[in-house]
C-alpha cells in the first residue's frame, strides 16, 4: 500500500471542511484527526492553496460551504495543472463542479492538425461569408501576376482564414461568457465571504445567468443528439459502430525506440527525432542495379495503345473537377490546409475559383505543375502487430490535401481501365473485376488436389512448397528511377509519368506522433499510402517481378495432380495451364517442387530488389507443404532444409501448432489447427456481442448490428472456408442470445430469418449466407466463365472436379449427388459449400417440369446410373441401387441409345461387365418398380455433352435462380417459405404494413414492446404463468384482479384505459375516446388509418403516438411491480404529454 501512495488520487464529497483558516474548522465536533493528517502528510489538495480560505463547494439554501475535495499523490499531483470550481445549476446539484487537469509524461499529446468542421458546409451563414470573403479577396486582393497554383495555395489559405474566424465567432461566445461568469463569480466569494446577505444579492444576478447559458447548453445538445438518433438510429450500422466502438490506442504511441542508438524514447522531443531518423532514412533512396533494371523491364511485353496514352493525358473537365469533389468520402481525413471535400466544394464551385482551378488540375497532368500544397502532406501511424515501440511495425497513411486527392482520383479513373488490360490475371489486387476470394478458392482448390494425391496416388505425387512472401514496407521503398522506366515500358505517356514524378517524389511530409508534428521530411522513394492512385501505381512496379516468374521456364508452377492411381481412371484427361503465382498487391504466393526452383526464385527476388529498392522480410515470410504433411521425397526435404535453415523462413505444416491465414483465409491442415481457429473465432464474435450488447436498440437494431458489424466479418471466410455444422449452430446461439437477451417469453428463433416486410428481422442465417455465397462460382460453372472470375481459377475448379468425380462434364457432380459417390475430396473441401447450395436448389426446383430443351443422348449416357430414375429408396427390391456397383455406375454401361425410337434401351447382357446388377436392372424395369425422370427419352443425338438444358431447369417461382440477386437466393437456401416460425407468429400484417412500422423512429422499449405483443409474446402475468415460473401465483392483474393478458395489461384494465381516454382526449381529432377491443385489434394489425391527430403543430406520427402510450404505461406499470410505486393515470399522461412534445420538437429541426 506505501508504495502506491504517490500515485492516488482521492476526491469526492467528505462531508467535512479541511480548511484550517476558519473559525468552524477548530470547534466541529468529531474531526477526523487522523485521516486530516494522512491527508496533509502525503497529499496535495488539488484546488484550494495553503493557508488560504477555501473556495465553495456545496450550497444549501443560503449556507455555504467546502466539503468536496481532491487530494492527489505528491509523484502525481506534480502533473496535474488548471484547476477550476464551477458553479452549477441548483436544481441539477447542490455541489459545484470540481476539475483538475492531469497530463501523463509518457502519452503527451499536441494539437495535431487543424481541420475545418466539415457541417459548416451546411451552415448558410457560414456559405455566405464564404462566398463574399473569396469574392472580394479574388477580385481585389489577388496578384494576377500569379502563377495558377500560387493562386489556389491562397485562394484555400483564405478560405482557412474565414472557416477559422467564422468558428470562433460562432461556436464559443457561450463558453467564454460561462468562464466569465464563472470567474466574476469566484471574486465576489473571496471578496465578500465573510459578508453572507451582500454575497448573497450580488450572486443572484450572475448565478441566474450561468443556469440560463448552461440550461442552453443541455438542451442544444439534447436535441442535437436525439436529431441525430432520430435520423440515424438503429437503422445505421455505421452510426452505431461511431457511437459504440472503444477508443483504440492506435494513433497514440507512449514510447519509441530509437533506430539509430535502441533506445528507448519517452519524451516528445526524442520521439519525434526517432521518427525522422527512421523515415528519413526509409525514404531516402538506395542505389538501383541498372543492369537489373534493365533485365525486369524485358519481361513486360504489352503496351498502352495510343488511344488509351491519349485519353490519359487528355483534359480535364471542369465538370469532373466539381463532380469528383462532390463524391468523395464524408469522414476522409484532409491534408495540411485542414480543408476537407465538403469546404473545397464550395471552394470549387465558386464563380471566381473556377477558371484557376481549372487549370490547376490540367496543368498538373500536361505541364507536371503542383501547387505547393499538393507537395506537403502529413503522415499518421497505424500500428499493425508486434512490438508497439518498434517504428517499422506502424503503417504510414499519408493525409493529403483533398483538392489533390480529387485530382489523383481523376487521374485513377483514367488508368485503371487500361491497367486491367498491361497487368497479369494473377494480380488480383486493387482492380475492377477481380476479387480477392478468387485466389483464395484458387489456393484451396489446389492444396485440396494436392492432399488427395499424396495419400491416393502417393507413387506419382509429387511435392509443392507454397510460399507467401512478406515485402517489408512494400509500397514505401519503391524506387522513382525504378517507377518511371516501368510505366514508360509499359507506354504511358512521358506527360503522365513526369506527372506523377513530380507528384510523389522530391516532396515533403510531417510525420504526426501524438498530435505533434516531426520537421520537413524529404519523400525520395516510396508511393504514399492513402492515395487512390497508390494501388495501381505500385500493382504496375511489382508487375516485372510477377512477369519473371510467370514467364520462368525454371519455375514450374502448381499443375493439378491425377487422385486416383493410373489403372482406375475412366476419362482421359488433360492438365491445365500450371499456377506459378498469386498475388494480391504485395502479398505474394508462389510454388516451387524443388532447390533448383527455390534457387531461381531466389535469384529474380535479388534482381528485383537491386533494380526497384525492394527487400523481402525471409523472417515473417512463411512456407508451406501444399499437401500439408510431412515432406518425404528428397527434393521436397531440400527445399524444406533451404527454407528453414538458409531463408530463416517460417514452416508450417500439421505439426505446427496453430494456423496461418493467406488473405485473410485461415489455413490449416489438422483438426486441432482448426480448432484453435473456431476458438479465435468464436471469442472474437463473443468479444463483439459484448461491446453492441451495451447499446438500448430495439430487436431490429440488434438484428442490424449482428447483420453489419458481428457477422459481416465471418462472410469472407465462409465463402471459401468451410465451417463445421457445431460451429454454425455456436455462432447462431451466441447471435440468437445477443438478439433476445433480456426479453422473456423468447420468441421462435427462425421467426427472424424473415425479411422485415414478412413480420421478421431480417438477420442473416450463417448456413444460408455461406451457401449463397457460393453463387459466384455455381453461375460460373453451370453457365459458363464470362469474364466472372479469372479464366485460370475457373480451369482449376472445372479441372479438379473432373478429376476428384472421374467425370467428362465438371457438372455432372454439382447436379447429381450420386456422382459424388467415393469421390476424391477430403473433408470440408472447396466443394463442401457449392454441393451443398446445389442440393438445397435442386431441392426447391424439382427437374418434374416442362423441357424446352432436353439434354442429348450422349449427355443421359454421361449421368450416374441412378439419376436417370425416380423410384421408392424403401423398397426391398431396389436395395441393389444402394450398392457401391450401382452408385459407382454410369448410364452408358446399362443403356445404348436407339436414335429411330427415340429411346434408351438396355444393352445386351453379354456387353456389360456388371451382369448381377443389370438383370436386378431389368426385373425392376419390367415390375415398373423404375421410372424414368422426365428429361429421359426423345433426346437429341447432338454430338457433345451439353448439361446446360439442367442449368435451366433451375427456376423458383418461375424465375431462374441463377438471374436471382443474391438477397433472394440466400431466402431460397432458408426456405422461408417453409420455415417453421412457430404458432404465435403473426400472419395477418401486410408488407406494406411490416414496413410502415418498420420504418416509423420509435423508442426502442416501445418497439420491443410492440413487436413481441404483434406476435403474442409479451410478458403479460397470463403468458408467464402458464409457464410455470416460479414465484408467480395468480395470473389476475395487481389492480383490478382480472386476468392479465396482453391486452388487459396495456388497454383495457380500468386505470390503465383512463390513460388511452385521456390522451385521445386531449392528442386526437378522432376518435375522442378508446375502445379498448377496436383499439387493441388495431395495434395487433397494424392499421391505424383511422386515427387522426388533432394539431397540426404537433410534429409526430400516429406511430409515435401509440408507440408512446404503450411504453409509458409499460414502464409505469413495472414501476409499481419492481419499485412499489402507485400507478397514477394522471401522472403517466403527463409523461405522455412531454414526450409527444419533445418528439414534436425534435421533427420541426
Amino acid at each position: 500500500m506505501p508504495e502506491i501512495i504517490p500515485s492516488l488520487i482521492i476526491a469526492g464529497d467528505m462531508n467535512y471542511s479541511f480548511d484550517t483558516t476558519t473559525y468552524h474548522h477548530t470547534h466541529r465536533a468529531g474531526k477526523p484527526k487522523q485521516f486530516a493528517d494522512f491527508l496533509n502528510t502525503h497529499f496535495s489538495d488539488c484546488l484550494n492553496p495553503k493557508n488560504e480560505p477555501h473556495a465553495y463547494t456545496f450550497r444549501r439554501g443560503s449556507t455555504m460551504s467546502t466539503i468536496d475535495y481532491m487530494f492527489a499523490g505528491h509523484d502525481i499531483a506534480s502533473k496535474m495543472s488548471d484547476a477550476t470550481n464551477s458553479f452549477i445549476r441548483p436544481d441539477w446539484t447542490d455541489h459545484a463542479l470540481l476539475t483538475k487537469t492531469y497530463t501523463t509524461g509518457l502519452t503527451n499529446c499536441g494539437k495535431g492538425l487543424w481541420r475545418a468542421n466539415p457541417h459548416l458546409a451546411k451552415n448558410h451563414k457560414y456559405r455566405q461569408k464564404l462566398d463574399d470573403e473569396l469574392r472580394t479577396f479574388v477580385a481585389v486582393k489577388l496578384d494576377s501576376s500569379l502563377s495558377a497554383q500560387e493562386k489556389w495555395d491562397l485562394i484555400k489559405k483564405k478560405a482557412k482564414q474565414v472557416t477559422i474566424q467564422f468558428t470562433r465567432t460562432h461556436d464559443h461566445w457561450r463558453k467564454a461568457r460561462i468562464k466569465t461568469l464563472q470567474s466574476e463569480r469566484n471574486n465576489l466569494i473571496r471578496r465578500y465571504r465573510h459578508d453572507t446577505t451582500c454575497l448573497r444579492l450580488l450572486l443572484q444576478d450572475v448565478e441566474n445567468e450561468l443556469a440560463k447559458l448552461q440550461q442552453e447548453i443541455v438542451d442544444i445538445q439534447l436535441l442535437k443528439a436525439g436529431k441525430r438518433w432520430l435520423e440515424n438510429s438503429e437503422k445505421s450500422p455505421g452510426y452505431i459502430k461511431q457511437t459504440s466502438k472503444q477508443r483504440l490506442d492506435q494513433r497514440t504511441i507512449p514510447n519509441l525506440k530509437h533506430p539509430r542508438t535502441g533506445v528507448d524514447c519517452l519524451d516528445t522531443a526524442s520521439k519525434l527525432n526517432a521518427a525522422e531518423r527512421f523515415y528519413q532514412k526509409l525514404y531516402t533512396e538506395e542505389r538501383i542495379d541498372s543492369t537489373c533494371l534493365n533485365k525486369m523491364l524485358d519481361y513486360i511485353d504489352t503496351t498502352l495503345s495510343a488511344d488509351d496514352a491519349n485519353q490519359i493525358t487528355a483534359l480535364i473537365d471542369y465538370d469532373d473537377i466539381l463532380l469528383g469533389s462532390a463524391r468523395t468520402p464524408k469522414e476522409s481525413s484532409p491534408g495540411l490546409d485542414g480543408i476537407g471535400y465538403e469546404i473545397l466544394y464550395l471552394i470549387i464551385s465558386h464563380p471566381s475559383c473556377r477558371d484557376i482551378v481549372h487549370q490547376v488540375f490540367n496543368d498538373a497532368i500536361q505541364h507536371a505543375k503542383f501547387p505547393k500544397s499538393w507537395q506537403e502532406s502529413c503522415i499518421i501511424l497505424l500500428f499493425k502487430k508486434g512490438d508497439r515501440s518498434d517504428l517499422a511495425n506502424y503503417r504510414p497513411i499519408t493525409l493529403i490535401a483533398a483538392d489533390c486527392k480529387v485530382f489523383t482520383r481523376i487521374m485513377n479513373s483514367r488508368v485503371i481501365p487500361v491497367a486491367n488490360k498491361l497487368i497479369n490475371p494473377y494480380q488480383c489486387g486493387f482492380l475492377s473485376g477481380r476479387y480477392i476470394g478468387d485466389h483464395g478458392m484458387s489456393l484451396r482448390v489446389i492444396m485440396d488436389n494436392a492432399s488427395s494425391a499424396s495419400w491416393r496416388n502417393a507413387t506419382n505425387f509429387v511435392e509443392y512448397t507454397g510460399i507467401m512472401l512478406d515485402n517489408a514496407k512494400a509500397y514505401d521503398r519503391v524506387h522513382p528511377q525504378y517507377l518511371s522506366q516501368v510505366l514508360l515500358k509499359f507506354g504511358f505517356p512521358p506527360q503522365f509519368v513526369a506527372c506523377i514524378l513530380n507528384l510523389f517524389f522530391d516532396n515533403f511530409i510531417h510525420v504526426n506522433i501524438n498530435g505533434f508534428l516531426t520537421k520537413p521530411i524529404a519523400q525520395r522513394r516510396g508511393i504514399r499510402q492513402g492515395d487512390s492512385i497508390s494501388p495501381v501505381l505500385f500493382n504496375l512496379a511489382i508487375e516485372p517481378f510477377l512477369l519473371s516468374i510467370i514467364n520462368n521456364t525454371a519455375i514450374s508452377g502448381y499443375s493439378l495432380q491425377h487422385t486416383k492411381l493410373p489403372k482406375n481412371v475412366q476419362i482421359p484427361w488433360v492438365s491445365p495451364a500450371p499456377v506459378k503465382v498469386l498475388a494480391y498487391a504485395d502479398d505474394v504466393l508462389t510454388y516451387v517442387k524443388s532447390h533448383s526452383e527455390l534457387t531461381e526464385l531466389q535469384r529474380r527476388l535479388k534482381t528485383y530488389n537491386r533494380a526497384s529498392n525492394a527487400k523481402i522480410n525471409y523472417d515473417k515470410s512463411v512456407a508451406f507443404p501444399l499437401h500439408g504433411g510431412s515432406m518425404k521425397g528428397s527434393e521436397g526435404l531440400r527445399v524444406q532444409d533451404h527454407i528453414i535453415n538458409r531463408l530463416k523462413m517460417k514452416w508450417y505444416d500439421s505439426h505446427s501448432p496453430g494456423y496461418i491465414k493467406y488473405l485473410g483465409y485461415p489455413i490449416w491442415f489438422s483438426n486441432h489447427q482448426r480448432d484453435v481457429y473456431v476458438s479465435e473465432l468464436l471469442g472474437k464474435v463473443k468479444a463483439a456481442v459484448a461491446i453492441y450488447s451495451q447499446r438500448n436498440v430495439s430487436l431490429y437494431g440488434k438484428a442490424n448490428i449482428a447483420n453489419n458489424m458481428i457477422l459481416s466479418k465471418l462472410w469472407h471466410v465462409i465463402r471459401i472456408v468451410s465451417l463445421p455444422l457445431d460451429v454454425l449452430k455456436q455462432l447462431k446461439s451466441i447471435i440468437y442470445q445477443f438478439v433476445m437477451s433480456g426479453l422473456f417469453p423468447p420468441l421462435k428463433g427462425n421467426s427472424f430469418f424473415l425479411p422485415r416486410d414478412q413480420g421478421g428481422l431480417g438477420l442473416i442465417d450463417i448456413g444460408a449466407q455461406q451457401h449463397a455465397l457460393q453463387f459466384r462460382y455455381i453461375k460460373v460453372l453451370l453457365q459458363g466463365n464470362k469474364g466472372s472470375v479469372p479464366d485460370f481459377t475457373y480451369q482449376l475448379l472445372t479441372n479438379a472436379l473432373r478429376l476428384a468425380h472421374d467425370t467428362p462434364d465438371h457438372v455432372v457432380p454439382l447436379f447429381f449427388k450420386a456422382a459424388r459417390y467415393k469421390n476424391t475430396l477430403n473433408g470440408f473441401h472447396p466443394f463442401h459449400s457449392i454441393f451443398g447450395a446445389m442440393d438445397i436448389c435442386r431441392q426447391r426446383s424439382s427437374l418434374c417440369i416442362d423441357w424446352q430443351r432436353r439434354p442429348s443422348a450422349l449427355t443421359i449416357l454421361s449421368l450416374p446410373l441412378t439419376a436417370i430414375f425416380t423410384f421408392d429408396e424403401n423398397l426391398e427390391e431396389l436395395e441393389f441401387l444402394q450398392c457401391e456397383t450401382a452408385k459407382t455406375s454410369k448410364v452408358q454401361e446399362f443403356f445404348k441409345y436407339n436414335s429411330e425410337q427415340a429411346m434408351f434401351q438396355l444393352v445386351p447382357k453379354s456387353t456389360c461387365s456388371k451382369r448381377n446388377t443389370w438383370l436386378k436392372l431389368e426385373k425392376a424395369l419390367l415390375r415398373q418398380e423404375l421410372h424414368y425422370q422426365p428429361f429421359v427419352h426423345n433426346n437429341s443425338t447432338e454430338d457433345g455433352i451439353d448439361l446446360r438444358p439442367f442449368a435451366a431447369s433451375l427456376r423458383f417461382q418461375q424465375l431462374s435462380i441463377l438471374q436471382l440477386s443474391n438477397k433472394n437466393v440466400r431466402f431460397i437456401m432458408q426456405s422461408l417459405d417453409t420455415l417453421d416460425v412457430g404458432r404465435h407468429f403473426n400472419n395477418n400484417i401486410s408488407k406494406k404494413q411490416w414496413t410502415a412500422f418498420y420504418k416509423n423512429d420509435m423508442h426502442y422499449s416501445a418497439r420491443n414492446l410492440w413487436y413481441r405483443m404483434l406476435h403474442q409474446q409479451s410478458p403479460n402475468k397470463l403468458a408467464l404463468f402458464q409457464r410455470h415460473l416460479p414465484n408467480l401465483e395468480s395470473d389476475h392483474c395487481d389492480l383490478c384482479n382480472e386476468v392479465e393478458d396482453a391486452k388487459h395489461l396495456l388497454i383495457s384494465c380500468a386505470h390503465k384505459i383512463d390513460v388511452w381516454n385521456s390522451t385521445f382526449n386531449e392528442f386526437l381529432s378522432y376518435p375522442k375516446n378508446a375502445d379498448p377491443r377496436l383499439v387493441y385489434n388495431n395495434i395487433m394489425l397494424l392499421k391505424l388509418e383511422r386515427y387522426l391527430i388533432y394539431s397540426y403543430d404537433m410534429q409526430f406520427t400516429i406511430y409515435d403516438f401509440f408507440a408512446t402510450i404503450m411504453r409509458m404505461i409499460w414502464r409505469n406499470h413495472f414501476q409499481q411491480l419492481y419499485n412499489y410505486i402507485p400507478f397514477d393515470p394522471s401522472v403517466v399522461c403527463r409523461q405522455i404529454r412531454a414526450e409527444l412534445i419533445r418528439l414534436s420538437n425534435l421533427r420541426k429541426l
